[in-house]
C-alpha cells in the first residue's frame, strides 16, 4: 500500500510541473504513514502557512482512496516542513503551559487546524493539572488551555 500511494504522489507532483522524490516515514504519529515530499519548489508546494500543503494532501487523499479505500489515512509533508511545525507547536504549547499554571488564568491560542489542534490536545493530556478544550466553527477553531479546577 505504502508503494502504491508514493507512485500516486509522485503522478501527482510530476503532473503539477515539479521534480520531487517521496520519502516515507511508517512510524509516524500514532502509526500513521508521512510521505515526505523532497523538492527544491517546496514554497510552491507549501504555500501560506501550508495551506497549499493542506489542499494537495487532500487531493491525495481523495485520488488513492478511490483506488485503495484502505490507505486513505496518512500526513504529507514537503521537506518536512510539518515534522518540524510540529516540534515548535509542541515546544510553544509547553510554554504556554507553564504560563497557564504561573498565573492560573485560561489562554485562548490562534485558530489553526484540526491537525495542530488534536497535536496540541494530545501534548498536554500527560499534564494533568492543565485542561485542554477546542471552541468556535471552523475556520476560526481554536483551544483553550485552561487550568485544572
Amino acid at each position: 500500500m505504502t508503494e502504491l500511494i508514493k507512485n500516486e504522489l509522485e503522478k501527482i507532483i510530476n503532473a503539477m510541473g515539479f521534480s520531487a522524490s517521496v520519502e516515507t516515514d511508517e512510524a509516524y504519529l500514532d502509526s500513521i504513514p508521512r510521505f515526505n515530499i523532497m523538492t527544491e519548489d517546496a514554497p510552491f508546494l507549501i504555500g501560506g502557512g501550508g495551506q497549499t500543503l493542506f489542499f494537495l494532501e487532500h487531493l491525495a487523499k481523495k485520488i488513492t482512496q478511490k483506488k485503495v479505500p484502505e490507505c486513505a489515512n496518512f500526513v504529507l509533508d514537503v521537506n518536512d516542513y510539518r515534522l518540524r511545525r510540529l516540534e515548535e507547536l509542541r515546544e510553544e504549547v509547553r510554554k504556554i503551559a507553564k504560563r497557564v499554571r504561573l498565573y492560573r488564568k485560561e489562554i485562548r491560542l490562534k485558530p489553526m487546524s484540526s491537525f495542530e489542534r488534536r497535536i496540541i490536545h494530545m501534548t498536554l493530556a500527560e499534564h494533568p493539572d492543565i485542561v485542554t478544550e477546542s471552541v468556535g466553527q471552523d475556520p476560526e477553531r481554536k483551544v483553550v488551555i485552561k487550568p485544572f479546577p
